[in-house]
């Protein structure tokens, strides 16, 4: 008899139980493979740039100011995300976040949007009494009960050019600073210095104000903000100074400040004193817009000779109006880098004297080294109608000064302009390099770490823009609104007769 097939089970019971637990074992090693991963990561990340001009990229001295972090920062975003600074708004928290991920140990980054909390917003304000903010966008950093206040309107520049040419309604921000600050601010809080300087008087100099910070009854001051730069981003105190009668520099003095003295010359003994102060290792800031007697002084001891006669560029490149100009030539120096890193970001000048450097000192062994930061185009042209190149800026230094105790940095540093207005109220805002090249050169007089002087200089935001004729407009309109459409049904038809057939 032909025998009936019967089904017969594949695997035994017992190889089932094996499959399942091998099954299992696979799931388990699987998991835990994924959780190892994750802890190894957690404690030994590592962050890749897949751009070479990254957005968020941190420069190398940002870096090495987080790596020397040993007290805690929290970093409070104080912004309407979705309000007038939104782009702000996406390049801070962008970058800040790769401030914390460089060290998140000491760096806390928290955002606090003020329309939705609002009072944990009035809370933090109340705190800092803050409540007659008439800017709200801001990044607060603090330390130690100690804290900087950077304003959204601080962390950009401007771009005026389509709004002057007609092509737009709109200023256009062109690039933004907030490594710049929040470095510095960072570097500020952690590492604390005590820095003082001093603006001259009696010789009509441009007014810095009042340094306790109230109202000056004088009305306009000239130079308050140049004075506001100098504490809020140097976090150097400051105060006014005169040398007449018995009155010397003060011990304490790390920085003298010469700002545009027009109205009386200097006193013999008044130049005897500031040149003693800079023989042993003192800093000046000169702006010299009309001969006032120190001339003879900085030519003979320190190699800086200025113009008599006052200087204009022809070159229409780099011409403004009747009584100012951009420099048309930055010379490399750690006062300048950060301008020409940022597209050769000029200086606007206001009638300057010439700068130059007094040849015949400089061949003299342990002479003062003196380096020219501008220069005019070589349609420069003086009052006597001479045309050439033109040197307006000058940064001089000598090296360790031995044997001198005083609580400023070691050697002499000078920088000389024979222009005081590029740098008073109405114009120091004006064009961004001379807020920029204001601070950069009194960092550098205070000699402040130079890792807040090398690479730290705005960063381009980029922008495209195309600009279309009447007939390139209609044509794109006509090809959005017919020519797409048109094209996608024609394919779609071809595809219907290939199928039927």
């Amino acid at each position: 008899m032909p025998q009936t097939d019967t089904a017969q089970p594949s695997f035994s019971k017992g190889r089932r139980w094996l499959g399942a637990l091998s099954t299992g074992l696979a799931a388990i090693g699987a998991l835990a493979l994924v959780v190892m991963l994750n802890y190894l990561a957690a404690g030994y990340s590592f962050r890749f740039e897949f751009s070479r001009d990254a957005a968020f990229k941190l420069s190398s001295q940002t870096k090495a100011v987080l790596e020397s972090l040993t007290n805690d920062v929290q970093v409070t975003i104080f912004f309407q995300p979705h309000g007038d600074n939104e782009e702000i708004y996406g390049l801070t928290t962008g970058l800040l976040e790769e401030y914390q991920n460089a060290n998140p140990r000491h760096i806390h980054v928290s955002v606090l949007d003020y329309t939705r909390y609002v009072g944990k917003a009035k809370e933090l304000l109340s705190k800092l009494n803050l409540n007659g903010k008439s800017e709200k966008d801001f990044v607060l950093f603090e330390s130690d009960g100690k804290y900087k206040i950077e304003l959204a309107g601080q962390l950009a520049d401007y771009d005026y050019s389509d709004l002057m040419a007609g092509r737009s309604k709109f200023v256009r921000r062109s690039a933004f600073l907030g490594e710049l600050h929040f470095t510095s601010d960072i570097y500020a809080l952690t590492h604390p210095q005590a820095l003082k300087s001093y603006f001259l008087t009696g010789h009509g100099e441009n007014n810095p104000g009042d340094p306790s910070g109230e109202p000056e009854k004088l009305g306009q001051t000239g130079y308050s903000k140049l004075a506001a730069i100098l504490k809020g981003e140097c976090d150097s105190a400051w105060d006014r100074l005169s040398l007449q009668g018995t009155n010397d520099i003060p011990r304490d003095c790390q920085l003298l400040i010469v700002a545009g003295p027009r109205a009386v010359e200097f006193l013999p003994q008044e130049v005897d004193k500031i040149a003693a102060y800079l023989k042993n290792g003192g800093r000046l800031l000169a702006l010299l817009t009309v001969p006032c007697g120190l001339e003879p002084m900085l030519a003979k001891q320190w190699g800086v000779r200025l113009g008599d006669s006052r200087v204009l560029d022809k070159d229409p490149k780099y011409f403004i109006d009747p009584g100012s100009f951009f420099t048309a030539e930055l010379v490399p120096h750690a006062i300048v880098n950060p301008l020409l890193a940022n597209n050769k970001t000029p200086i606007r000048m206001i009638w300057p004297r010439p700068v130059y450097t007094n040849e015949d000192l400089g061949k003299i062994p342990g002479a003062p080294e003196v380096t020219i930061l501008a220069n005019t185009s070589q349609q420069g042209v003086d009052a006597n109608n001479h045309v050439g190149r033109y040197p307006l800026l000058a940064a001089v230094k000598q090296g360790d000064i031995k044997g001198v105790d005083t609580p400023r940095g070691a050697g002499t540093r000078i920088v000389v302009a024979g222009d005081s207005d590029f740098l008073d109220d109405t114009v120091i805002d004006s064009w961004m390099g001379n807020h920029q090249f204001a601070k950069l050169a009194l960092d550098w007089l205070l000699q402040r770490p130079t890792i807040l002087l090398a690479g730290l200089g705005p960063r381009p935001i980029k922008q495209y823009s195309f600009y279309l004729t009447s007939s390139q407009s209609s044509a794109i309109h006509w090809l959005f609104l017919g020519g797409l459409p048109a094209s996608v049904l024609a394919l779609g038809g071809l595809v219907w007769l290939r199928r039927r057939h």
